[in-house]
């Protein structure tokens, strides 16, 4: 590998599900959304920007038996009751209806019939879930319902940033939230997470030198709040500054220039 795509490497903005690091919030958000897709809940996951939550989700889908499971990410723009139930019917191989009520009824005699069959179970992820409409949150309340709330036909995930747990606790959309049976709020690394994280990172990617100091991990730690894709930002800058540099270290004044040059902190008086 050439030295100046060393940077390129550690911190990379989408990590391989195999090279994830298993920080404890990671590790319990990502046992919820197991149970969320073996007993076929409604389930909520949340984070900041940068959290992590798209990381979580690829390592589910590269973990889930293909034999028992079709998963199904939907990421479309203003997504609609329509789209939503033509995305499903398309991946169920059924031609949709132009109606709604038509496409909700052909696609629970399709789940119903490929739960006879013991075919693929379908596993339902929105992703960008604070942007849904109205009509579709509540439309959400009967898709995974079936035979009056006895049981759902498929696991549903909603994938958002905080608001979409804020907008879920109004009261108009008590129906909704009842329903959500397992949920987790992902939150920034802690300061000895963030160290682990990008030393994790570098031993991943087979580098051991530069080296970043106690010193630049915590103003890293500090300047990113412990958001693994604001972590993986500076410190690739940082990693770049000092190969450039041919620096064997990298330390807080390094952190700094890139923090600076990057507007991220004032320039000191």
């Amino acid at each position: 590998m050439a030295t100046n795509d060393l940077w390129l490497v550690p911190f990379s903005r989408a990590p391989e599900p195999k090279d994830m690091f298993w920080s404890a919030s990671y590790q319990e958000a990502f046992a919820r959304l197991e149970l969320i897709v073996e007993h076929r809940y409604l389930g909520l996951l949340t984070g900041e920007i940068g959290s992590g939550k798209s990381t979580l989700i690829r390592k589910l889908i590269s973990v889930v038996d293909p034999l028992k499971y079709q998963p199904i990410c939907l990421t479309i723009d203003k997504l609609t009751p329509r789209d939503f139930y033509t995305e499903l019917l398309f991946s169920g191989g059924e031609k949709p209806p132009y109606s709604v009520t038509k496409a909700k009824r052909l696609l629970k005699e399709l789940l119903v019939e490929r739960s006879r069959q013991n075919d693929r179970a379908f596993i339902v992820i929105i992703d960008e879930a604070q942007d849904l409409s109205d009509s579709m949150l509540t439309e959400l309340r009967f898709a995974v319902n079936h035979d009056i709330d006895s049981c759902s036909l498929f696991p549903l995930i909603l994938v958002g940033q905080p608001e979409l747990r804020r907008t879920l606790m109004l009261n108009h959309y008590a129906a909704l939230a009842q329903r959500i049976q397992l949920s987790y709020h992902l939150t920034g690394l802690t300061k000895e997470q963030s160290f682990q994280y990008i030393r994790h990172r570098m031993q991943v990617a087979q580098i051991s030198t530069p080296v970043f100091s106690e010193s630049a991990l915590t103003m890293l730690h500090t300047a990113t709040q412990g958001i693994p894709r604001m972590l993986n930002q500076f410190a690739r800058l940082a990693l770049c500054d000092a190969v450039s540099k041919n620096l064997q270290v990298i330390d807080d004044i390094v952190v700094g220039r890139v923090l600076t040059d990057s507007g991220h902190q004032r320039k000191p008086a």
